[in-house]
């Protein structure tokens, strides 16, 4: 995704830009996807527009600065999704003149990609917001985290079937005490 395309087109926003599985999104550090734009079908949502008025939940902006850029950001985006241009961004990857390498595990696999600042809130050539806990600038320490991960994960779910193996016997336990309730019952 051509993140840093997008922020350039919506006048460098202060707003930041991440690339997501089924949505680009535009938000800050306490509401990621402010805006979303879904890959599939262009549809662009705004996370506060609780009763889906679409444009009309900006039009009252009394003077402020806040709503006025929102309004830019929709529309924006809107004209975006109509002439096409969309599908390039959500598409392409960023073009960086002077490319660090950033390294992060994913799924159990070492992803190299590229951006021009380590560290949040900056994102890599693919548009993916970068954190300091997933993304490094060395493949040695992208590795050390990814097994710190996998090792966690792995305690999660041993923790996880503990607790079904205990919730199963108790089961049983219940199904057995069932069983000598119709037996006595039976035996009457």
């Amino acid at each position: 995704m051509k993140a840093r395309l997008l922020k350039k087109i919506l006048n460098n926003t202060k707003y930041y830009i991440s690339n997501h599985k089924e949505y680009i999104a535009i938000g800050s550090s306490l509401c990621h996807d402010l805006f979303s734009v879904n890959k599939e079908t262009l549809k662009v949502k705004y996370a506060l527009d609780t009763f889906r008025e679409g444009r009309k939940c900006f039009e009252e902006t009394n003077g402020q600065s806040e709503k006025t850029e929102l309004l830019f950001i929709w529309d924006r985006l809107h004209e975006l999704v109509k002439n096409g241009q969309i599908y390039d961004i959500i598409n392409g990857k960023d073009e960086i003149e002077n490319p660090l390498p950033v390294f992060t595990v994913e799924n159990g696999q070492l992803v190299e990609s590229y951006t021009d600042k380590y560290g949040w809130p900056n994102t890599d050539d693919n548009g993916i917001c970068m954190y300091e806990n997933t993304h490094f600038p060395t493949k040695e320490q992208a590795i050390k985290y990814g097994i710190e991960d996998a090792i966690a994960g792995q305690n999660i779910y041993n923790r996880r079937i503990s607790d079904l193996e205990e919730d199963l016997s108790k089961a049983k336990a219940e199904v057995e005490k069932y069983k000598g309730y119709v037996s006595h019952l039976l035996s009457l």
